[in-house]
């Protein structure tokens, strides 16, 4: 792990991870928290397949902060589940999605990132829980 004069949170980048400093220095709350989450986060993108790159980059990071929602270390201010405009949003808004897909079937998520090693298409949703992401999607935002 890295910490950078840089803008932003973190990224990770090969088995590296870099944490801005003036992000570590603008924490107000619980410092061991933050990072633990963000930590979490960025090693999930050390760990995750991108379906060589044809995945959406909204449902990467929604992996990324599902792992972190699972692990307890969702902050306050992410959207409540329901909220969001598409699946593919990103960040909170992917990963209450991906939960609730997760609730459907367990394992979904570790299942999905499985079939993401050599490429990427919505049809994984269908071959894994049945729907299409539009069809679930839409019941989710109904729930």
């Amino acid at each position: 792990m890295f910490i950078d004069d840089m803008d932003g949170i973190a990224y990770a980048v090969n088995n590296e991870i870099h944490v801005g400093a003036r992000y570590i220095q603008g924490i107000t709350g619980d410092v061991k928290t933050d990072i633990a989450g963000v930590l979490y986060h960025e090693m999930t993108h050390i760990w995750q397949w991108n379906g060589n790159g044809q995945a959406p980059g909204g449902l990467i990071e929604g992996i990324a902060d599902y792992v972190r929602l699972k692990a307890g270390y969702a902050p306050g201010h992410w959207v409540q589940p329901g909220q969001g405009d598409k699946w593919d949003q990103g960040y909170d808004v992917t990963a209450r999605f991906l939960d609730y897909c997760n609730g459907l079937r367990d394992g979904f998520v570790a299942d999905l990132n499985k079939k993401m090693r050599d490429g990427y298409n919505d049809g994984f949703f269908v071959d894994l829980l049945g729907k299409t992401v539009d069809q679930l999607w839409a019941e989710y935002k109904a729930t």
